[in-house]
């Protein structure tokens, strides 16, 4: 008798909850449908057709939500967060990492496990915004980040980092691939296909501007195109110091490096209890580790100190903080973040006086400095030292070095690691180059490095060949314009990039390219070459040219034409490296014309 009265009421337990689930669900509108995911279904529905506002809809699309999740756990089923959830199983499996990598060490067990539960309570957020009808989307470029940002935490050495970081590359493609760039569809609605491969002024943005200077940061590349993964966890700067400017002390969690554009200032650099001041100028080379408090002054009274700087995040892929302590309200200083417990414990100072300090600072991240200040902060300039992270023996100077090539149409400059020890630290180089009015470098691909080219002064076009865009004939939008050939099922696109001072351009490894200054002056660049360890530079014009080296049968059969025709043509160009471009070119054979007429007149 008990064990029917236990079943009866189990029995109206279970007919009551399901009652109240039906009522919830008519309370908002909806029919009874037997399964729970149409009856979800038809309650977003109903939201998204009775709701006007989108708040409305958000709100009632929650509470949809709401009614499943409680009808799945009074059915007994797991519903979204359940054991079958992959990203509760990705939680347990990199807890699981925290306790193998860490197994003496509790307190590095203990923020490896607190990494972990932030990315797993991210994704929930995600997939439940997704699961209600909210527009949001899990950026691509985000979870690539992430991706990076785990092989860091788990790889335990070099080989397993790059199969890592290798894994993360293919699933973000794929990624792409699948779901298209948001970005650039709306791009492409609006003003065609974008160029991946060009930034021009608006593409920066302001991290700190005064009245006595700024600071611009170009956007993140992979933001702007997939085809610029290969660089993604690098960011390009601007530092501009007006006449007697300081930039105040902060750090950053990037290892950076400087090139002196224009301009001379003193840089100083702080770690633990070591610091280093250097007197910098035009073509001077200088790493800052990442954590090294940095601040610098121009000392001079006239012109700008302006330096180019590129950045390697170490924290956050493709990311990077400015970290503010000495400052107070502008810039912000981190320190009245911690609690005023902690404060004044740490400085064994009251908390009105920390206020006074840490709240006195409101003139901006750039302010001006008197002439006595200027001269003192350049007094201990110094040629180097030891330091925390490495022997220093301060910057290197690329100008002063023997130009790689140089005559009348220009000069090339490079420093590699051997020149400079941290380039080859991280496996950069530094080039300048300097082409007179109406010059050309020939035609050339890089096999390995990327090259990201800021154009210091003048104007010009670099014009890329790409195999990976997509078929668009001609169009033309804000930094050039594309036009495609196809030949053999093969298809390529000229991207040209109308460049001058401020812009950027990138060239991508294997692809071949050239640079043209215009007829109005000269056209300076610094770039910056990404993985430029055993990389080779190949010439495809020229005296240089590599195709002079095919075999005679190469040629005969490539061509398809005699190897003596091939070679007159390989052969006319005497010049090498920096040539005649097309305006000069056309320039120096008009002449020439009138007197070619009169000769075949006479034959």
């Amino acid at each position: 008798m008990v064990a029917k009265s236990e079943a009866f009421l189990l029995c109206l337990t279970v007919l009551v909850l399901s009652a109240t689930v039906v009522l919830g669900y008519r309370g908002l509108g909806v029919d009874n449908p037997q399964d729970p995911e149409q009856r979800l279904q038809q309650c977003r529905q109903q939201c998204q057709q009775q709701q006007r506002g989108q708040e409305q809809r958000i709100q009632c699309q929650h509470r949809c939500e709401d009614r499943y999740q409680e009808e799945m756990r009074e059915r007994g089923r797991p519903g979204q967060g359940g054991d079958d959830d992959p990203a509760r199983r990705r939680f347990d499996d990199c807890r699981q990492r925290c306790g193998h990598q860490h197994p003496h060490d509790e307190q590095q067990r203990r923020q490896c496990e607190s990494r972990c539960e932030a990315q797993y309570e991210e994704e929930r957020r995600g997939r439940r915004e997704v699961a209600v009808g909210v527009q949001t989307h899990e950026d691509p470029g985000r979870r690539y980040r992430q991706c990076r940002q785990e092989c860091t935490q788990r790889a335990q050495d070099k080989r397993q980092l790059q199969q890592c970081e290798h894994r993360c590359e293919e699933e973000y493609k794929e990624q792409r691939h699948r779901e298209g760039n948001p970005r650039q569809k709306k791009e492409e609605t609006t003003t065609g296909e974008t160029n991946p491969y060009f930034f021009d002024r608006d593409s920066f943005y302001e991290q700190v501007r005064t009245e006595h200077g700024h600071v611009m940061v170009l956007e993140n590349f992979l933001e702007k195109s997939e085809f610029l993964l290969g660089i993604a966890n690098y960011r390009i700067a601007i530092v501009g110091l007006n006449p007697r400017a300081f930039l105040v002390p902060h750090h950053l969690d990037a290892d950076a490096i400087y090139y002196v554009a224009r301009g001379c200032g003193v840089l100083t650099l702080v770690c633990e209890e070591k610091k280093e001041t250097h007197e910098l100028r035009r073509g001077d080379i200088l790493e800052a580790p990442a954590g090294a408090i940095i601040y610098m002054i121009n000392k001079d009274s006239n012109k700008e100190f302006l330096l180019i700087k590129l950045l390697h995040p170490v924290s956050t892929p493709g990311r990077f903080e400015v970290f503010y302590g000495a400052g107070g309200q502008n810039p912000k200083s981190f320190f009245p973040s911690f609690s005023d417990e902690i404060l004044e414990a740490a400085f064994n100072t009251r908390r009105d006086r920390l206020s006074r300090i840490f709240g006195q600072q409101r003139k901006g991240g750039i302010v001006e400095a008197s002439e006595e200040q200027v001269r003192a902060l350049s007094r201990h300039a110094s040629e180097g030292g030891q330091w925390p992270f490495g022997e220093s023996k301060g910057p290197f100077n690329l100008l002063e070095k023997r130009p790689i090539y140089s005559s009348r149409r220009g000069q090339m400059h490079e420093a590699d690691g051997d020149d400079y020890r941290p380039l080859k630290q991280l496996d950069l180089r530094v080039s300048h180059a300097n082409l007179t009015e109406g010059s050309m470098v020939a035609p050339f691909y890089d096999s390995r490095s990327t090259k990201i080219a800021v154009i210091l002064e003048g104007s010009g076009y670099v014009e890329t060949i790409c195999p990976h865009l997509s078929e668009r004939g001609r169009s033309r939008e804000e930094g050039g314009e594309r036009h495609e050939g196809r030949e053999g099922g093969q298809r390529y696109q000229k991207v040209r990039s109308q460049v001058s001072r401020g812009t950027v351009a990138i060239v991508p490894p294997g692809h071949p390219s050239v640079t043209v200054a215009s007829r109005g002056g000269n056209l300076e660049a610094v770039c910056f070459e990404i993985r430029a360890e055993r990389n080779v530079r190949n010439f495809l014009a020229g005296r240089n040219n590599v195709l002079k080296q095919l075999d005679r049968e190469a040629k005969e059969l490539s061509f398809d034409m005699p190897a003596r025709e091939v070679d007159e043509v390989l052969n006319a160009q005497g010049e090498q490296i920096i040539v005649a471009g097309p305006e000069e070119r056309e320039r120096r054979e008009r002449p020439l014309l009138p007197m070619l007429e009169i000769a075949e007149a006479f034959m």
